[in-house]
């Protein structure tokens, strides 16, 4: 029996892949390129934020988000879930504050039936942007992303994303500048959180992935 292999670089890989795809038609999708640039973001979020395990990126998430870490011997700090200017879904953490030890409750803790349940999108986007969950090795760092890449992506992923996954029959349109502005965006924090964040260990060669990146953001960028 012939077996598939899938896996989160493998899925990445076939994201990008399919973006080379919609590039060299004659008439290219961007509507797709969008769609698949967004899936291709949400994968390596993903994969920066997990390290060598799946336990900050599963189970279901305080309403709050307030988490309390405390970094080698540097006192503890918390952060919580804060608004960001002109997005109504999306938002980011707070700058760190000090904060005093949390305590500890010994008490055992069944086993979520939500452990397998993936983090949303917008949890992804504001847990990369912290030294909370993006310091996982000695030359990892947090990525920067604006207020206003913030929106792009939160309409990229309402306004698109979801409405490609859940498309109801009716006339749809969106500019091709906002599709290719809101694709290159997310190639640029892919090629970030992938080869620049120090938080990804690449268990084979990445260069085939990190030139397939350059190749479709150097297409999309002369389209």
């Amino acid at each position: 029996m012939k077996l598939e292999d899938i896996g989160n670089f493998i899925l990445i890989e076939n994201n990008l892949v399919h973006i080379d795809f919609e590039l060299n038609r004659e008439q290219p999708s961007y509507f797709r390129i969008a769609k698949e640039a967004h899936h291709a973001l949400y994968r390596s979020m993903v994969e920066a934020l997990r390290g060598t395990a799946n336990i900050s990126i599963t189970g279901r998430r305080d309403k709050d988000r307030i988490y309390k870490y405390k970094l080698g011997n540097n006192p503890w700090m918390e952060i919580r879930k804060t608004n960001v200017a002109g997005c109504k879904s999306a938002w980011r953490f707070s700058e760190p504050i000090q904060c005093d030890e949390p305590q500890i409750q010994n008490e055992s803790i069944e086993k979520s039936a939500h452990d397998d349940f993936l983090i949303g999108f917008f949890d992804a986007l504001a847990m990369i942007q912290t030294e909370c969950f993006m310091s996982k090795y000695v030359h990892s760092r947090p990525l920067n992303v604006h207020d206003n890449e913030i929106a792009i992506l939160e309409w990229l992923h309402e306004d698109i994303r979801n409405e490609f996954e859940h498309f109801v029959p009716k006339l749809y349109t969106a500019a091709v500048s906002d599709l290719s502005q809101a694709s290159v965006l997310c190639l640029r924090l892919i090629q970030e959180l992938l080869f620049e964040s120090g938080n990804v260990i690449h268990h084979s060669s990445p260069d085939g992935l990190k030139n397939l990146i350059r190749e479709v953001s150097s297409k999309l960028g002369s389209s």
